[in-house]
Formats: structure tokens, sequence, C-alpha cells
């Protein structure tokens, strides 16, 4: 009974917390330069069907929206807002959805949605939890190595889009050690179990896009599409390439990190072991969790082509297609990740028994 009490407690605090977050950034609008607007009312007129030449039918109508302008001294205007009903590129509004202005010669038109309360709440939620579930010393390390991670990641962007004729995969390689670094350093500590995982991850992250660039060398790139990549200002090929090897260094630090802590525990218990005892248990931990997590990342390539492939289907392309001009660098990251993935069991166990007996050897000297 007192344990259910207790847990209770934990879980009405972590609600607490959320709620609170969620309401502060309702009513944070003056912290934004920008105009900040709430939908007060919602007229719908003129719908209308459309069908195009593949027959997918679509609605489109006009709302006319009342906004009550948060930032600006409760003043209110007018707008309105074109919408499609499958809303693929438009948004439906609704009474109380907050959304953020332009304002372009005193009339105001609509940027996009404010989420930000959304967004605070869902972050209060994991911190909390994470606070309450997990020793408060390794959560702080640990929200520190996702802060200062996303610090630099935020500088190598700034400076890949600023600094001219830079080398972008050597850039991104180094910015992938360095967040692997932050991350096992603040979370491990300077001990020897993150100094071999880094070496780990680092050596199959480097085995599995040189093996990735050497095939596509040989092969000359055939049936690679990099031009099909959305959004991309640069030459895209070393803008894949910076992104598989961060994508790849991912997967291959969490697998790496696993077998290391279970070598390590092993070593623990029964220091005097031979090289073989500590390869076949790497190798078998690395078993246990290699088909997980390559399932894993294929479902996050499926998750993200979903709503892709859906359009280009309705739209009346085939399968083929849209292997070869939607999933095509997906599949290619994927498998890549996957190879890094399978080679990251014998290389980290591998060099954690090597680093284990060695070190025993020394102390018995």
């Amino acid at each position: 009974m007192l344990i259910m009490k207790k847990q209770l407690g934990r879980l009405a605090i972590i609600a607490v917390v959320t709620i609170l977050a969620f309401f502060l950034a309702r009513f944070d609008s003056f912290l934004y330069p920008a105009p900040v607007g709430q939908v007060t009312a919602v007229k719908q007129t003129s719908q209308e069907s459309t069908t195009d030449e593949f027959g997918n039918q679509d609605g489109q109508y006009t709302q006319n929206l009342t906004v009550k302008l948060l930032n600006r001294s409760g003043q209110t205007v007018k707008i309105q807002n074109q919408v499609m009903t499958s809303q693929t590129m438009t948004t439906n509004y609704e009474v109380g959805d907050q959304i953020l202005l332009k304002e372009y010669s005193g009339s105001y038109q609509i940027d996009t949605i404010k989420r930000d309360s959304t967004l605070l709440a869902l972050v209060a939620l994991l911190v909390t939890a994470t606070i309450i579930y997990v020793r408060f010393k390794k959560t702080s390390f640990l929200l520190l190595s996702v802060l200062l991670n996303a610090a630099v990641f935020v500088v190598a962007l700034v400076v890949d889009v600023h600094v001219k004729s830079l080398p972008v995969v050597f850039w991104f390689s180094l910015v992938a050690v360095a967040l692997a670094a932050l991350s096992l350093y603040l979370v491990l500590g300077r001990s020897r179990q993150a100094h071999i995982t880094l070496a780990a991850t680092t050596i199959t992250t480097a085995l599995a896009v040189f093996v990735m660039w050497f095939v596509l060398l040989v092969t000359g790139g055939i049936g690679v599409h990099f031009e099909t990549m959305s959004f991309v200002t640069q030459v895209p090929a070393p803008i894949f390439y910076a992104q598989t090897i961060i994508g790849v260094l991912g997967a291959v630090m969490d697998e790496s990190a696993d077998i290391v802590a279970g070598l390590f525990g092993l070593h623990r218990e029964s220091p005097h072991r031979p090289f073989k005892d500590y390869w076949q248990a790497g190798l078998s931990v690395g078993r246990e969790i290699l088909g997980t997590l390559t399932n894993v990342l294929f479902m996050i390539f499926i998750a993200e082509t979903i709503p892709m492939v859906i359009l280009m289907l309705r739209n009346g392309n085939n399968w083929s297609y849209i292997l070869d001009q939607v999933m095509n660098l997906g599949i290619l990251q994927t498998v890549v990740s996957a190879l890094g993935i399978v080679w990251a069991v014998p290389v980290t166990a591998g060099l954690t028994a090597w680093k284990l007996r060695h070190q025993e050897e020394e102390a018995a000297k």
C-alpha cells in the first residue's frame, strides 16, 4: 500500500508539472516580438469540391477568423484562411487556437500555429519523469549532454551555412565525434568504459561509411539519386554523407555502450578471465540487441516515409517509381546503419576484451 501511494504521488507530481508548463506557455505571448493571436470565432464559407486527373477528391473552403492579438493591446482583427479538406499543406483552425502572425502594411496574415505550449508540456513531462525515476546526478548529466549536443549541432549548422568551400564530410565527421564524446563522457564520466565505447563507435562508423563510399565509387552511384533530397541548397552528396555519419554513429554508440557495459560487469564479477570468455560474451550480448536495433532503424525510416508514400500512391505513381524517387536514399541509409550495427558487435567485443586482458596483464606485473 505504501509503495502504491508513493507511485501515485510521483505520478501526481509529473501531471502537475506538465499541466503547469502547458498553461505557462499559453500565456507567454509577451515574449514574442511577432504578433501572436488567439482565434475567438470561426465562420466557414464558400466550400467546393475538386477532383484531379488521377481521381483524387479533395475539398476547399474559406475560414473567416476573428483573432484577438494577445501582445498588441487586445486588438481584434479579421483574417481569411484558405483550407484544403485533406490539410496536406493547410491548417484548419478552431476557436482557442493560438497562431503566429505576420504584419504587412497594417494587415495581418497567418504565419503558423503556435505550438510552444504542447512542446513545453512534453519537455516538462520528460524532464520531471526522468528526475523522479532516475537518480538526480545522472539525470543532470544526461540533460546537460542533450543541451550541449544541441548547441554543438546548431553551431555546426551555422558554420556550414556561412563558411564557403567548407569540407562538409570532414566537418560533420568531427562534429559526430564531438557529439559522441560529449554524450559518453557526461553520462559515463571520463572512464575506461567511455574511452572504449567512443573508440569502438568511431571505428565502426568509419568502416560502415567507408564501405558505402567504396561501393558507390565502384558502381558509379548507379540508382542512387542524391538530387531527390528535399530542400538542399548545397551539393547534395556531401550532405547525405554527413547525415549518414551522424545517423550510423547514433545507432552504433547505443549498441557499443551496451556491449562494453556487459563486459565490464562480467569483469567485476570475475576479473581473471581469458580473452575468449570476454569475446564470446561480447558477441552474445551483441546478438541479443542486434535484431531489435536494426528493426528500430527500419521502423523509423518507414514512419518518416509514410506520408509521402501515401501521397505518391494517391497520385497514381507505382511502387517502382516510389522506391526509386522517394525511398531510395532512406533505404541506403538504413542498410549502411544496419552494417554498422552488425560490425559494432565484433569490433566492440574484440576491443573491450583486448583492453580488459591488457589491464589484467599490467596489474599482474
